[in-house]
């Protein structure tokens, strides 16, 4: 290839990904002002391309919330890197809060594609995810079998299962409005703290148990500030009906 066909590729490179990622950002404007059923029309017009481009470079619907969710995990692999964490206890610590707060930052994006993302139609979204978060967790429990954090019985990859497993419940009961973003993170964290409290060898095992103890009694207070508000406004309506 000649110098100047290699930068004419490298031309027509540079404009398909500048028009993918205005499709992109096109999309998530759209779903945060329309919801999820978002026509590929709307989308190309909102992008300024045609709308066989969306489909060119995107592909239908399941693989434009599997994009959207590849690059959020990006995202966040990036940001766990950035880190330089050590423990591998609290690598896994990091991808469940960090990956957690990465949600809630964009609410009205990620309130919107994660119900979608259950049943059938997830399951034809999963092959488009180029990296999931579980990915993290299984290095962080493979370091910490290996060096003896978690006990003989224990597997990394099961292990890093049930942490998964734990985190995506807590984030469906964010997304369809039974957590708020505090007890999201909250639950998240003791699920991944209890898993490792089952799992952890000696004062491994101990300093998970003191963990999962700290986000009960802070979850405890919580609940206790939240019904102490409700209580007041209760009664502050009360009074004001009175009036």
């Amino acid at each position: 290839m000649s110098p100047v066909e290699a930068g004419e590729l490298s031309r027509r490179e540079q404009s398909k990904s500048a028009r993918r990622s205005a499709i992109l950002d096109a999309a998530r404007s759209l779903i945060r002002e329309h919801g999820p059923q978002v026509a590929a029309e709307k989308i190309a017009q909102r992008a300024g391309v045609s709308t066989a481009t969306v489909y060119n470079l995107i592909g239908p619907r399941e693989q434009l919330l599997g994009l959207l969710l590849s690059e959020l995990f990006e995202d966040l692999r990036s940001r766990i890197a950035g880190m330089n964490l050590v423990d591998p206890f609290l690598v896994g610590d990091a991808v469940v809060v960090v990956s957690a707060r990465m949600f809630i930052a964009d609410a009205v994006l990620w309130l919107n594609v994660i119900p979608e993302i259950r049943g059938a139609f997830g399951i034809r979204v999963q092959p488009f995810i180029s990296f999931q978060p579980i990915n993290l967790q299984r290095q962080a429990m493979q370091t910490a079998k290996d060096i003896g954090m978690l006990n003989r019985s224990a597997d990394a990859e099961m292990t890093a299962t049930q942490i998964y497993a734990a985190y995506t419940g807590a984030l469906f009961l964010w997304a369809g409005g039974y957590l708020s973003d505090d007890a999201f993170i909250n639950q998240a964290k003791a699920g991944y703290w209890a898993i490792l409290a089952a799992l952890g060898a000696g004062d491994h095992r101990r300093r998970a148990l003191g963990e999962l103890n700290a986000l009960h009694s802070a979850r405890a207070r919580a609940l206790l500030a939240e019904i102490d508000l409700a209580q007041t406004r209760r009664s502050t309506g009360d009074e004001n009906a009175g009036r």
